[in-house]
């Protein structure tokens, strides 16, 4: 390949893409057991925000008479608790997606909520050699949905010269609202709203498996970007 016209970079999320979601059928479950209703809207409400943002959320929405925080700490332990059940997998095919994407006349970065230390370094650092050797991770907890501080504050990029790689619509309503690219990968069955909503968002790229993250993906979406109609108006 010689080059895009207009892609320079690709972002993807960790949590739902490289490994495991751990927090879509965590957070419904807890909602559950404290009273609340976990519904559609209940998630579009919930998903894809900062961790006390959510935590403020869940709070109301589950009528606990306690302070946010105190909602957070329990959030986290029930994720514990998850996890006990549920183990972080790294995605299959993710070794080989890499090593392809990583051949592109582009910055390959991944992104999530949680430190470097606390999710890529132990799940995915195996593979920082085919990352960006700048910026292999970028953590956007501080800075969510995050699409405007990795574009432009931490790649100094055009938002219609990069595609995001997310299960979460949040951040497809962000990709569209500044124009950048965007692939949707709803990743598990807990993901069943997140792909009709990044639909009612225009999104009309999908992978559901990293096998289908191809070069000629995104040879269409960087297309879809040179010419303005990656975003249906």
């Amino acid at each position: 390949m010689s080059g895009f016209g207009k892609l320079r970079a690709v972002a993807l999320d960790c949590d739902g893409v490289l490994i495991d979601d751990t927090y879509l059928a965590m957070i419904a479950r807890f909602v559950t057991a404290h009273g609340g209703v976990y519904d559609a809207a209940a998630e579009r409400d919930v998903i894809g925000l900062r961790d006390i943002v959510v935590a403020e959320k869940i709070t109301a929405l589950c009528g606990l008479d306690q302070p946010a925080e105190e909602t957070l700490k329990q959030l986290w332990a029930a994720r514990q608790e998850y996890l006990a059940e549920h183990p972080i997998r790294v995605a299959e095919g993710a070794r080989d997606c890499l090593e392809a994407l990583s051949k592109l006349p582009v910055r390959l970065v991944c992104y999530g909520g949680r430190t470097r230390e606390h999710t890529f370094d132990r799940y995915l650092g195996e593979f920082v050699d085919l990352l960006d050797p700048a910026v292999p991770y970028v953590s956007i907890n501080e800075h969510r949905p995050g699409v405007e501080h990795i574009t432009r504050t931490v790649l100094g990029a055009g938002f219609d010269e990069i595609v995001f790689v997310d299960d979460v619509s949040r951040v497809a309503e962000d990709a569209r609202a500044h124009g950048a690219g965007f692939i949707g990968f709803p990743s598990s069955p807990a993901h069943a709203r997140q792909r009709d909503f990044m639909a009612g968002h225009g999104v009309r790229h999908f992978a559901a498996s990293l096998a289908e993250l191809t070069p000629e993906l995104l040879e269409i979406v960087d297309a879809e970007l040179a010419t303005s109609t990656h975003w249906l108006r």
